[in-house]
């Protein structure tokens, strides 16, 4: 136990690793594969994914039967940036191994408040990983930079104890404030 709380453990979403990807110059995924257009931003979002991998204290969580890695694998090809930072992490041990339970339509199993809080099932299998880890007592978060259904369920994740740390938090508030534009009210 005192292994598990000298670690941080990161859920890494899947549009962190295409972010940092499209930032690096010997990936070949490009700039405008992304929503981020300020190549500042996007350099930021690289700078901690690097940061992470170096960091052998910082592990990555991913489950047992490759469900995360699915995802990762969907969008990302074996030259990008972000799967080889996760590969990396996997060659050196740098991983929290979780099991995580999907029902009969291939989603991940989540206690019913965070099911009815988290509408993206894809989001869904990155939830019960993260807390799997968080179950298992290593100090988990969900790492966010360009996706702002994390914000939208961010209050019944940490009411489990699950925080996301989002990467652009000013750019994310943005982005999410034109998908959710005030409700104006009648005169």
């Amino acid at each position: 136990m005192a292994e598990a709380n000298a670690l941080q453990a990161r859920l890494v979403d899947t549009n962190v690793l295409i972010v940092a990807s499209a930032a690096d110059a010997g990936s070949p995924f490009g700039a405008e594969s992304t929503p981020i257009e300020e190549a500042a931003l996007r350099q930021q979002v690289f700078d901690w994914l690097e940061a992470f991998v170096a960091d052998p204290t910082r592990h990555a969580v991913l489950d047992v039967d490759w469900h995360v890695c699915g995802e990762y694998r969907h969008k990302l090809t074996e030259q990008d940036y972000g799967w080889l930072a996760m590969m990396h992490k996997m060659d050196r041990g740098e991983v929290v191994w979780v099991d995580v339970l999907l029902n009969k339509d291939g989603n991940a199993v989540l206690p019913p408040e965070l099911a009815e809080a988290v509408t993206d099932l894809a989001d869904r299998k990155m939830v019960a990983a993260a807390l799997a880890a968080l179950d298992a007592g290593h100090a988990t978060q969900i790492t966010n930079a360009a996706d702002t259904d994390w914000i939208d369920c961010q209050q019944a994740l940490h009411a489990v104890g699950l925080k996301v740390e989002n990467l652009l938090p000013d750019w994310l508030q943005a982005r999410w404030r034109q998908k959710h534009p005030p409700v104006r009210r009648a005169k």
